[in-house]
């Protein structure tokens, strides 16, 4: 099995990868998401489909829009990567390690269907006022609050079609992320 957005191949080995990430699990026998991007089961492929975008043929606004979006998807990536570090509580800590993982395979996707060579280097944000873990929390969920506003906002701006349900796709593992925080 395949995930059509961000082509990583699901398998006996690896089917509950970054599972601290979901509400719901996958089993061996029901994948119901991507364990890589989070995705739902209706992008992923038993025939290994990929959703590619030949960037040649994406406008300017566009290319800038999946440009900002690589760079949504690192910060968050490198938030969640510090929160685990500041983080008291295993569960959350846990947590925050997958979501992190999850969100640099995010901005992984919009650098691939970009054709962007490297991705930026982004300046490093300190969060050392929040001090607790309901802190880090509350901060993800406005994080997440931003990114799912981004898909949607933007997903009516660009010149692709599939380009449009990759962000519609991502919008979804962004809202299941803000459920996830909450808890």
């Amino acid at each position: 099995m395949k995930c059509k957005i961000c082509g990583m191949d699901i398998n006996e080995k690896n089917y509950n990868f970054n599972e601290s990430a979901f509400t719901n699990k996958n089993t061996i026998d029901n994948i119901i998401y991507c364990p890589f991007c989070g995705v739902s089961k209706k992008y992923l492929s038993e025939n290994n489909e990929i959703i590619e975008i030949d960037s040649n043929l994406l406008n300017e606004d566009t290319l800038k829009i999946l440009d900002h979006a690589v760079k949504l998807e690192l910060f968050n990536g490198d938030f969640y990567n510090i929160a685990a570090l500041m983080s008291k509580n295993d569960k959350v800590r846990k947590t925050f390690e997958a979501l992190s993982r999850i969100e640099i395979i995010h901005s992984k996707v919009h650098q691939r269907l970009g054709g962007f060579a490297n991705a930026p280097n982004l300046s490093k944000i300190s969060y050392e006022r929040y001090d607790s873990d309901n802190a880090l929390l509350g901060l993800a969920k406005q994080k997440e609050e931003h990114a799912v506003s981004y898909y949607e906002k933007y997903k009516n701006e660009v010149n692709n079609m599939n380009l449009i349900k990759i962000f519609e796709a991502l919008a979804d593992v962004e809202k299941d992320h803000i459920i996830l925080v909450k808890e």
